[in-house]
C-alpha cells in the first residue's frame, strides 16, 4: 500500500468525513427551503450582536457579568426593533402599497401621453420625409411606446406579486424571531460547545479562520444594511423634491437595489428615470443627475467608511465578482460573490501564512493579515 494513503485508521477517518460530508451536502441540497428561515436569522443575529453587546456592556454591575443582563439587552433590542417595524407597517408598508397600485393603474396613461409628446417633437422632422417611410416611422414610434408601457406594467404587476409572495413568506416565518432570540441569549454556551468539537491541535487556527469569516460577514452585512437605508432616505428625498410621483415606493427601490455592489446604484436608478421621463422628459434629467450626485457622495464618502474596509476591492473587480456570480447562481450569486471572495482571499492569506517554510504561528498570522488591512 503507497505510504502517501497513510495508515489505516487515518484512511478510515478519512472516508467517514467524505461520508459525513456527503450526507449533509445531501441535507442541505434536499432541504434548502426549510433552511432559508434560518440563513434570515443568522443575518440578523449578525446584525443585532453590537447593539446586543453594547447594552449588556453598560448595564449595572450587580447584573453585568450574569444573564440576566443579556436577556434583558435582548428584549430591549426586540422592543426598539418591533417597534420599528409597526411603525413601518402602520406607515410606510401602506404608502408603498398605494403607490405600487397608482403606479401600475397610470403607467399606460403616461405611455400615451411620452408617446404624445414625441410625435408633437418629431412633427417638424417628419415633414421632410417621404410619406412612405414617415408612416414606418410613425408606426414604428407608436409600437415602441406601447411595448414600453406594456413591459412595464407587466414587470410591475410580476414585482408586487413577487413581493406579496415574499412578504407573506416572511410574516409566516414566526420561528425566526424565537429562533434568533435562543441564539443570542446563548451565543457563549454555543461558542463553547463548537470549541470542544475541535481537536486541540487545531483549536488556534480553526478559531482564526472562523474570526476571519465571522468579522468579514458581520461588517459586509451591517454595511450593506446601513448602505441601503440612507440611499433609500437621501433617494425619496430628492424625488419629492422634484416633484416626481409615488417618490417613497421610487426611493425604496433605489435602496433595495443597493445590495447589489457597484453595480445596485445604477440599477436602482432606472425605475425613477423612466418613470419620470414618462411624466416629464426634462425633469427626468434632473432626476439622473440628482442620482448621480448620489452615488458620487454614497462613492467618496460612506462606501470608504462603511463596507470598503470590509471587502477592500477595487470596484473593477467588485463588477466582475458580481457578474460571474450572477452567472453560476442567479440573484443569489450576484448578492453574495463579493463576500464569499472576500472571504476565500483572507482565509487563503492566513493559510498561505501558516504552511510556508517559514510558517507563521496562527497569532503571528493574525497580526499580519490586520496589518494588511489597515
Amino acid at each position: 500500500m503507497p505510504t502517501w494513503l497513510g495508515t489505516r485508521a487515518q484512511r478510515l477517518r478519512a472516508l467517514l468525513i467524505a461520508l459525513v460530508m456527503a450526507i449533509i451536502w445531501a441535507v442541505l441540497r434536499e432541504g434548502a427551503a426549510a433552511l432559508v428561515p434560518f440563513f434570515i436569522g443568522a443575518i440578523l443575529v449578525y446584525i443585532l450582536i453590537p447593539p446586543v453587546q453594547f447594552l449588556q456592556d453598560r448595564a449595572p454591575r450587580k447584573i453585568r457579568g450574569k444573564r440576566v443582563a443579556r436577556t434583558l439587552a435582548i428584549i430591549l433590542v426586540y422592543l426598539v426593533v418591533f417597534g420599528l417595524l409597526g411603525g413601518l407597517l402602520s406607515y410606510v408598508v401602506p404608502e408603498l402599497i398605494t403607490q405600487t397600485q397608482q403606479l401600475v393603474s397610470t403607467v399606460p396613461k403616461l405611455a400615451e401621453n411620452l408617446s404624445g409628446r414625441i410625435s408633437f417633437d418629431v412633427d417638424a422632422l417628419l415633414e421632410r420625409i417621404p410619406l412612405a417611410i414617415r408612416s414606418s416611422v410613425e408606426e414604428g414610434v407608436q409600437t415602441t411606446i406601447r411595448a414600453v408601457g406594456d413591459a412595464l406594467q407587466t414587470g410591475i404587476e410580476k414585482t408586487v406579486q413577487t413581493v406579496w409572495a415574499t412578504v407573506s413568506f416572511i410574516v409566516g416565518m414566526a420561528i425566526v424571531p424565537i429562533w434568533v432570540f435562543l441564539v443570542l441569549s446563548n451565543l457563549a454556551g454555543a461558542q463553547r460547545t463548537f470549541n470542544r468539537m475541535i481537536p486541540p491541535a487545531a483549536r488556534g487556527d480553526v478559531h482564526n479562520i472562523v474570526g476571519i469569516i465571522d468579522s468579514l460577514a458581520s461588517a459586509y452585512l451591517r454595511g450593506q444594511l446601513i448602505l441601503c437605508l440612507v440611499i433609500a432616505a437621501a433617494s425619496t428625498i430628492l424625488l419629492a423634491a422634484l416633484g416626481v410621483p409615488q417618490a417613497l415606493l421610487l426611493g425604496t427601490l433605489a435602496g433595495a437595489f443597493e445590495v447589489i455592489p457597484n453595480l445596485g446604484p445604477f440599477i436602482g436608478a432606472i425605475p425613477a428615470v423612466v418613470v419620470t421621463l414618462l411624466v416629464d422628459p426634462i425633469k427626468a434629467v434632473w432626476v439622473a443627475l440628482g442620482f448621480v450626485v448620489i452615488q458620487q457622495v454614497e462613492n467618496a464618502f460612506l462606501v470608504p467608511r462603511i463596507s470598503g474596509r470590509a471587502v477592500r476591492f477595487h470596484p473593477a473587480i467588485v463588477i466582475v465578482l458580481v457578474l460571474v456570480g450572477s452567472e453560476v447562481a442567479g440573484l443569489w450569486g450576484m448578492l453574495l460573490a463579493v463576500p464569499l471572495a472576500a472571504m476565500l482571499r483572507d482565509v487563503a492569506r492566513y493559510l498561505y501564512l501558516r504552511t510556508t517554510d517559514r510558517g507563521a504561528t496562527p497569532e503571528m498570522a493574525m497580526e499580519i493579515l490586520r496589518a494588511q488591512s489597515v
